[in-house]
């Protein structure tokens, strides 16, 4: 059987943080979203993916420390699996010179996740809705969720 070549897809955020990339999987099938409600940011991000062979693998967490808030998503991956990602990145509060990722929202095949975090102000980003399955993410981060891109796979 062929495999889809996967293609990414962003980052969309600030240039700040340091560049991280989980990789590719089978499927994504959780996203922690790490929320500082004081500062309306995304803190910070981590996954539980499933490998090919049906390995499950614990990514870093990407991102400062634990926010105020921690918001889960599940999917199993089989008949539910994240088909694209929207949201707001801008300034961070009192913070010169850095962007962040502000408001967040996942969409599966199913239903829509979200939004999390802040206010949905700043400026926009999406990846575009298509025949695939998020199969990854990859960005910056530093004390924040800098910017955040997708690994996708097309069917």
């Amino acid at each position: 059987m062929k495999l889809a070549v996967p293609r990414d897809t962003g980052p969309w955020g600030g240039s700040g943080g340091k560049h991280w990339d989980d990789g590719v999987f089978a499927t994504v099938k959780q996203v922690e979203v790490h929320i500082e409600l004081a500062l309306n940011v995304i803190r910070a991000v981590q996954l539980r993916c499933e490998k090919r062979d049906g390995q499950l693998v614990v990514t870093p967490s990407h991102g400062g420390p634990r926010g105020d808030m921690i918001k889960t998503i599940k999917v199993d991956g089989t008949s539910e699996f994240l088909v694209s990602v929207e949201g707001f990145y801008g300034p961070v509060e009192g913070k010169n010179d850095c962007e962040a990722i502000k408001s967040i929202t996942f969409y599966s095949n199913k239903r829509r996740y979200g939004p999390y975090g802040g206010e949905e102000i700043g400026t926009h980003f999406s990846s575009a809705q298509s025949a695939g399955k998020i199969v990854g993410f990859f960005g910056r981060a530093g004390s924040y969720l800098n910017a955040i891109g997708v690994h996708m796979e097309y069917f």
